[in-house]
């Protein structure tokens, strides 16, 4: 079965439940607390050692498969990053700020689709295009 990484912790969920475990069950037998379990479970923290160290408490294994990624055009990351540098600087974030932001709320994955039409505006239509397509995936900016 392929998962992406980011629906890992849905599946420990899933199996804890499963098994009858509450939060507290399971971070004993990993050895960590209730806190801790819910972050995994909602998909945060998750490292390598974590997982395997639940993985190990549920007695589960998991393997990763390698895929090679297409080629990345660098017109398009060096327009991405543009359209970054100037979101951050329109709403006064910081570049890492604008990045998560744009990130979290699938701004990222518009300009990479719609690069084509995107590269062709100005920069200050692709960043009113960015805040109205973060703000309709729940983002605060606009």
């Amino acid at each position: 079965m392929d998962v992406q990484i980011n629906k890992i912790g849905v599946l420990i969920r899933d199996e804890r439940l499963r098994r009858g475990m509450t939060q507290e069950d399971l971070g004993a037998k990993v050895g960590v607390g209730k806190a801790q379990i819910s972050k995994i479970e909602s998909g945060k923290g998750l490292t390598i050692k974590t997982v395997n160290k639940v993985l190990e408490s549920l007695n589960l294994s998991a393997t990763v498969r390698l895929v090679s990624v297409k080629n990345v055009d660098k017109r398009v990351v060096g327009y991405v990053i543009a359209v970054i540098n100037e979101f951050a600087k329109t709403y006064n974030l910081t570049v890492r700020e604008a990045s998560n932001y744009l990130n979290r709320y699938k701004g990222l994955d518009f300009l990479t689709e719609h690069y084509e039409a995107e590269h062709l505006l100005s920069f200050e239509d692709s960043v009113q295009d960015l805040a109205r397509v973060c703000y309709n995936q729940g983002g605060g900016i606009l």
